[in-house]
This record gives C-alpha cells, sequence and structure tokens, in this order.
C-alpha cells in the first residue's frame, strides 16, 4: 500500500512542515521550536541548533503525521453501561495497514480476543500498574487460507 503522506525530510523548512501539517505544532513547540525566528530553516539545522537528534525529531514529526497506534479507551463507555463492541470494531476495521489498535480497558478482554483473531488480527496484552488492561492488536503477517 502507497503512502498517503510525505514525510518531512531533513532539508524542508519549519514552515513547510507546519504549512502542509499544522498537526505538528506542538511536536514542536515541545523542543522550542517556532515558526518565526526558525521558520525559514530547515529542520536538519534546528534539530542541531536545539540539540535534538535529527532522527528523533523526523520520527516525532512523523508519528503525528501519520500515527502508527491507534488508542482507544473504552473505560469510559464500560461504566456509562455502553458495550464498547461497535466502537471497537469500527476501530479496527479503519486501520491502516501498519497502524496497530490499543484497547484499554478495565479488564482483560478474554472473548474480543477471538472476535477480532476472527478478523485477522493477533493480540499482546499487559496489566500496567493501576490495574489497567492495555491490549494491542495488530493484523497477522501471516495469510489465512
Amino acid at each position: 500500500m502507497a503512502t498517503l503522506h510525505a514525510s518531512p525530510s531533513a532539508d524542508w523548512t519549519v514552515n513547510q512542515v507546519v504549512a502542509r501539517y499544522p498537526v505538528t505544532l506542538p511536536v514542536l513547540g515541545r523542543h522550542g521550536i517556532d515558526t518565526c525566528c526558525g521558520g525559514l530553516k530547515s529542520l536538519r539545522d534546528v534539530a542541531s541548533a536545539h540539540g535534538i537528534q535529527l532522527d528523533r525529531l523526523l520520527d516525532e514529526l512523523d508519528q503525528v503525521i501519520d500515527p502508527r497506534e491507534v488508542v482507544l479507551d473504552v473505560r469510559p463507555d464500560l461504566r456509562a453501561g455502553q458495550d464498547p463492541l461497535g466502537k471497537i470494531l469500527a476501530a479496527s476495521e479503519s486501520l491502516k495497514e501498519r497502524q496497530s489498535l490499543i484497547i484499554l480497558v478495565g479488564f482483560e478482554p478474554v472473548p474480543l480476543y477471538n472476535v477480532l483473531a476472527g478478523r485477522g488480527f493477533s493480540h499482546l496484552s499487559e496489566r500496567t500498574i493501576d490495574g489497567t488492561w492495555k491490549v494491542t492488536f495488530r493484523r497477522d503477517e501471516t495469510p489465512r487460507p
């Protein structure tokens, strides 16, 4: 599948990045990079001037432009007595080729494993310190018969 966006390169100016992808402003701001004084400088130059590894900056920008993870916290739905399955299935169907779906839930959602496995997903589950279950679903790489 072809990438639908052009990732910023080291030679793009800050203003080029922001003009094409306004969603990157918070990332640049966290690093003290602005569009005023640094706007005409390349990402390579501003990374160097701010002591940031260029690869790290480019990766952070790419992550907000084309996220690799979609996070869905279904705990509020469950607290409200709503079944989140429809929301989960819609999110899984809308994933791009390389994206993962992360579900946050208050219990281990064992039945969900089989539902999404039937749709071509594998999972990795972990329980966080606060008791939240974080389940990452990824499309299986192995084709099914």
